[in-house]
């Protein structure tokens, strides 16, 4: 399935939607999730979408949540994100049975394993897995492009390119249009619902509004202390093969402290080749993230699934639960041995 387009197209409903929608999306800090959730926005209309954002870890949690509160049938969106357990499939077939749509877009690695058959059988109206776009441009590029299925878009919608464009290109790591690292770091500045409204009403040239530049100024600085905080706690480890595991702790902004751990290995090496993983702690959230330099063919979306995460094969994370406490119980038996006189 890497790499291409799959997709159910049902022509129940084929008029404009005149029914509500919940959106659960990658969020509440991701650029990608935050815009996929956007597009549908726009399309329905703000009155009719509730968003909901989640980390990978919790997505089964909050479908369920959210689908059995809803009190009657909607359109289901699962955007940039992916269930893992067959227990939510059991309910998506009880969804469709009640009269509910359900659609997926996702590009992570997560998604582009599942078997085709398998997901064909859980009865979804519309479903896209591909690493070709980010999960936003995946579902624009749908909602554009299946009249037969939603109904002809609105211009509001359309008017939304330039920012969904923006989201894959940060997503993606391409990084060639301008302004697209900038919005990511707005977009988790803001978190979840703000930033979701802030994109709804973005115009089409993308101009900020006063809070988003607030937002970002407040990103800026937030940024450097992340990254501060990863220079000072920086630890460095070497496999037998040369593989070299760069271990930091940050508060926020995980890409960009991954960008800033790339250009400074790479001057340290004086421009030579270097194999790296990039562990960062974040203290924002608990949960570790995994990038690696361009040298580095580790595959880190299977090495986060070994402890139950997931992501890209470049950049990839993960819970450690039983990690959250150790810092904390080192320091506490050191002051307890400084107290009974034991050093």
């Amino acid at each position: 399935m890497k790499g291409s387009r799959h997709s159910n197209r049902s022509s129940s409903g084929a008029s404009h939607p005149r029914r509500s929608a919940i959106v659960v999306s990658h969020g509440p800090l991701c650029l990608d999730g935050v815009t996929a959730a956007a597009c549908v926005g726009r399309f329905y209309g703000e009155a009719r979408v509730t968003p909901v954002f989640a980390h990978p870890s919790e997505v089964d949690r909050v479908i369920e949540e959210v689908t059995r509160e809803s009190g009657r049938p909607k359109d289901l969106w699962i955007a940039d994100i992916t269930w893992k357990t067959q227990r939510t499939e059991k309910l998506f077939k009880e969804l469709v049975l009640q009269g509910w749509r359900i659609f997926w877009m996702d590009h992570h690695t997560i998604a582009l394993e599942k078997k085709e058959e398998e997901i064909k059988a859980l009865g979804l109206t519309g479903w896209v897995a591909s690493n070709r776009y980010s999960a936003a441009r995946l579902l624009y590029e749908y909602l554009i492009s299946t009249p037969d299925t939603l109904g002809k878009p609105p211009s509001s919608l359309k008017k939304f390119e330039k920012i969904v464009h923006m989201a894959d290109d940060n997503d993606r790591w391409l990084h060639k249009l301008r302004g697209s690292r900038e919005l990511a770091m707005t977009v988790a500045a803001l978190k979840g619902a703000t930033a979701y409204r802030e994109l709804l009403h973005m115009d089409a040239a993308g101009r900020y509004s006063a809070r988003m530049k607030e937002a970002y100024q407040n990103a800026s600085r937030e940024l450097a202390a992340s990254v501060a905080l990863a220079k000072r706690t920086r630890v460095d480890r070497t496999t037998e093969d040369g593989l070299t595991i760069v271990t930091v702790l940050c508060n926020g902004y995980t890409s960009e402290v991954a960008d800033y751990l790339r250009r400074t290995v790479a001057e340290e090496s004086a421009g030579g080749e270097v194999r790296s993983i990039f562990l960062m702690y974040n203290l924002e959230d608990q949960r570790i993230s995994l990038r690696e330099t361009p040298a580095c063919d580790v595959n880190l979306a299977r090495l986060a699934g070994q402890f139950g995460g997931g992501g890209h094969p470049a950049a990839a994370g993960f819970d450690l639960p039983e990690a959250q406490g150790l810092l904390q119980e080192f320091l506490a038996t050191r002051l307890i041995r400084a107290l009974t006189g034991q050093g």
